[in-house]
């Protein structure tokens, strides 16, 4: 299992960037503005990581939100842009 299962690819849960750890319900450390981009955080040590070097954190981002937008699509629900999916039992 690799960490990308670990961190709320699966689910539509709020997580830490950096570790993944649930942050719901207020339980995060720290929500920052990165660029227009809201970012939880868990812990200073994650906070710290994040701001030191944020891209391989946003690149993991970036995949798990398109990740989770392709799970939306083909469990039937309307892709990115509002088009209605395809039947695909034709």
């Amino acid at each position: 299992m690799s960490i990308e299962d670990t961190i709320g690819y699966q689910h539509d849960v709020e997580s830490c960037i950096v570790c993944g750890k649930n942050v719901e319900h207020g339980g995060g450390f720290a929500k920052i503005n990165h660029h227009g981009s809201m970012v939880n955080l868990c812990c200073p040590l994650c906070q710290e990581a994040f701001q030191t070097n944020p891209a391989p954190y946003l690149a993991r981002r970036t995949k798990a939100l398109a990740y989770r937008e392709l799970r939306k699509f083909t469990r039937g629900d309307a892709p990115p842009g509002g088009a209605e999916p395809k039947n695909q039992t034709a």
